[in-house]
């Protein structure tokens, strides 16, 4: 058993609103399948801020757990069935799969009939609290990023051994397995975007920034983004965007007029992030005939959204390649705190300050004297935390909450099948052992 520290979620207080505090918890060992990993960081999403803000038996989620689920760190001791990764391997971390199912062995894990109950929920008996003994529910996504060591699930390990520098790209990647990724995947792969689209980004989170930049790499002839944060909107410009919308005081009507002074036939391709049900309307009278529509935003819980943008990919080796060679600057994007601050990550992400907050050397805590205080206990209303500063709407009744979680919560499958491929490119053949 190990002791540690972990960034816990409770049983929301007040509707919507997260409860998460700093608390010493006892980490079993891994079982035959599972691994031990010693974070270093993990981004923070807000599906980790949604699915820890609804009440206890909304689609079966429970309270005490650990979510997070875009780790990154070094495997500390394995099960006996494990063969991806040995002890000291350094891994980024993905979402739970079970394997066996038709979807799982038609090779779309991300489909995995499991995949609810298996990422959502999690399980218990890998985690506890110190001194109480509560059993924590934790494997969220199969990882539960948010304390110093976690036991992981082998299927959502990405082995990154053979085309990581050191310790810092560890942590810099540590984002890459959710929403960059999602972003980069709706231009590459959903959309199959080219040099003849015209792409028009609705909001500029991690997600959005994902797809601004891809869709540069792809040569996309014009490239709109709207968002209603200007520091977003001119470092949006600096990574490529052809057109930039502040929709801080704009209405819907001039917004129309706006792209179509841009494109005057409509856009070709819409990436939608922000799930605030007008920009999603608006997002279908921006398109030209023909055009491709990719819904990707959280939308207020009771808006019904069923398109999913997830599919085989295999999106973390292309995105490191994409980042050496210059054309995904994901190091302008990201903003670290320590495990300690993660209060003041949430307040920055709130107020659209910062594109992607990494939690680093997440509860390694030496300072946990104060931890009621403002900074290491928080409670935040998620409708104002949608990543484009725009705001999802609260529902109105409990039977709203229970509805179905939009599918975009699920991310691109992270496979490393070219890792090797990758890292032959290197300028440096033998990356330093990462300890």
């Amino acid at each position: 058993m190990t002791a540690t520290h972990a960034i816990v979620a409770r049983e929301p207080t007040e509707p919507l609103r997260v409860n998460w505090s700093l608390e010493e918890v006892d980490v079993h060992v891994p079982g035959d399948d599972e691994i031990l990993v010693e974070m270093r960081a993990t981004g923070i999403c807000h599906t980790d801020i949604l699915l820890s803000s609804l009440p206890s038996g909304t689609l079966g989620l429970a309270y005490p757990k650990v979510v997070g689920h875009e780790g990154a760190g070094i495997v500390r001791a394995i099960g006996q069935n494990v063969r991806s990764a040995h002890v000291g391997d350094p891994v980024l971390l993905s979402y739970y799969s079970c394997t066996e199912c038709g979807q799982c062995r038609d090779s779309h894990p991300a489909y995995c009939d499991a995949f609810q109950s298996g990422n959502y929920l999690g399980r218990q008996r890998s985690m506890s609290t110190k001194g109480k003994g509560e059993e924590v529910w934790t494997r969220f996504f199969g990882q539960s990023s948010f304390a110093h060591h976690s036991i992981v699930s082998e299927t959502s390990v990405v082995n990154v051994k053979d085309f990581i520098y050191d310790t810092d790209e560890l942590k810099l990647f540590a984002p890459l397995g959710c929403g960059f990724q999602t972003g980069m995947g709706a231009i590459q792969n959903i959309s199959s975007a080219g040099a003849d689209d015209a792409v028009l980004i609705f909001g500029l989170g991690a997600v959005g920034m994902g797809a601004l930049m891809t869709a540069k790499i792809q040569k996309c002839s014009t490239i709109i983004v709207v968002d209603r944060i200007e520091h977003r909107l001119q470092t949006a410009k600096s990574l490529g965007a052809t057109h930039t919308i502040n929709t801080k005081s704009l209405e819907t009507t001039a917004l129309n007029e706006a792209v179509l002074a841009v494109v005057p036939g409509g856009v070709s391709i819409v990436i939608e992030t922000t799930g605030v049900p007008a920009l999603l309307e608006y997002s279908l009278k921006s398109l030209k005939n023909r055009g491709k529509l990719i819904l990707i935003g959280v939308p207020p819980l009771g808006y019904e959204l069923k398109v999913n943008v997830t599919e085989h990919i295999n999106a973390i080796p292309q995105m490191i390649q994409w980042y050496r060679e210059g054309r995904f600057p994901i190091d302008r994007l990201v903003q670290y705190f320590k495990a300690t601050e993660f209060g003041n990550a949430l307040s920055h992400l709130e107020e659209g300050v910062t594109i992607k907050p990494v939690l680093t050397e997440p509860c390694i805590c030496q300072e946990t004297e104060g931890a009621e205080s403002d900074g290491n206990r928080r409670k935040f209303l998620i409708n104002e935390l949608d990543g484009s500063g725009a705001g999802l709407e609260a529902p109105a009744t409990k039977s709203e909450m229970t509805a179905e979680l939009p599918t975009d919560v699920k991310t691109a499958e992270l496979q490393a099948d070219n890792a090797q491929d990758i890292a032959k490119d290197r300028k440096t053949q033998n990356p330093p052992e990462l300890e």
